[in-house]
């Protein structure tokens, strides 16, 4: 089927436009400016964080680290839980660009995934929650524990643990791969674990570990 007209649209004369680009469907909307809207894109062979950098109703540009290619479906969580599904109709070094398969409420978007001026009644966005399944560590008053990390984000991780910890313990988790993390625990389910970073941890560090199956899967198993 034949694309439809692109209002004369050649993608040799936008200036962040890579050559390799396949043809949009539609026109391309204006885009909002965003700086570090970090958000979870996945496929059927990838699970990942990315930064959107530019966003409009119709598609966005994104940092990634994961190399998904062109006409690849994709799934974007965002900060206020909202799911787009679209397509890949670029990529360029660690960037990509997407179509969204319907077009978005952009304001109503980046309100609700914006923490300023947030009505206290009103759930408060979160950071991506990244599933995991690999073997840390945690450090509580100069002892060393061996636990399963089952989820990481930047700000905080979920851990499972037969060590006895209570709401506000400190601790340090460290995370093959990734820096000592000063953390507080935040909730206790059963062996289950909450726990918030005092420090986050930059993008680019996590969409890295993250990119590396070794690691983010190495099938923890607690002892």
């Amino acid at each position: 089927m034949n694309p439809l007209p692109h209002n004369n649209f050649d993608a040799a004369d936008d200036a962040w436009m890579p050559a390799r680009t396949a043809p949009l469907l539609t026109p391309r909307a204006p885009r909002t400016m965003t700086l570090l809207l970090i958000g979870r894109v996945t496929s059927d062979r990838f699970d990942a964080l990315c930064c959107i950098r530019n966003l409009s109703e119709g598609g966005l540009k994104a940092e990634v680290r994961a190399k998904f290619t062109i006409g690849e479906a994709i799934r974007i969580e965002f900060r206020n839980g909202d799911v787009v599904t679209g397509a890949v109709r670029w990529t360029d070094r660690k960037s990509i660009g997407v179509q969204f398969d319907s077009p978005i409420d952009v304001d109503r978007l980046l309100a609700e995934s914006s923490t300023v001026r947030r009505p206290s009644n009103l759930p408060q966005p979160r950071s991506p929650r990244m599933p995991t399944n690999c073997r840390a560590e945690i450090r509580v008053t100069g002892k060393s524990h061996r636990v399963a990390l089952t989820d990481l984000s930047q700000g905080g991780a979920k851990l499972e643990t037969k060590v006895p910890l209570a709401k506000d313990d400190m601790l340090t988790l460290a995370v093959p791969g990734l820096e000592p993390m000063r953390a507080v625990v935040r909730w206790v389910r059963g062996e289950a674990v909450g726990i918030a970073f005092m420090q986050s941890i930059a993008f680019a560090t996590l969409a890295e570990w993250l990119n590396d199956p070794k690691v983010r899967y190495d099938g923890a198993r607690l002892g």
